[in-house]
């Protein structure tokens, strides 16, 4: 978890490190996240597919 926060840590806003619990926002973690690449590369493949199948 120390990495995910080290990477997505702006310096800007609270640290997520206080209080009970780390919190990170969506977007955050989206921007570092791998299933969230891979998610939006196959949808774009999906697309590019459905338009070349139905044209």
């Amino acid at each position: 978890m120390s990495t995910v926060v080290d990477a997505a840590d702006d310096g800007e806003g609270p640290n997520p490190f206080d209080g009970d619990r780390i919190e990170l926002s969506d977007r955050k973690v989206r921007v570092i996240s791998p299933a969230a690449w891979i998610a939006r590369f196959a949808s774009r493949i999906d697309d590019a597919a459905t338009r070349f199948v139905y044209r």
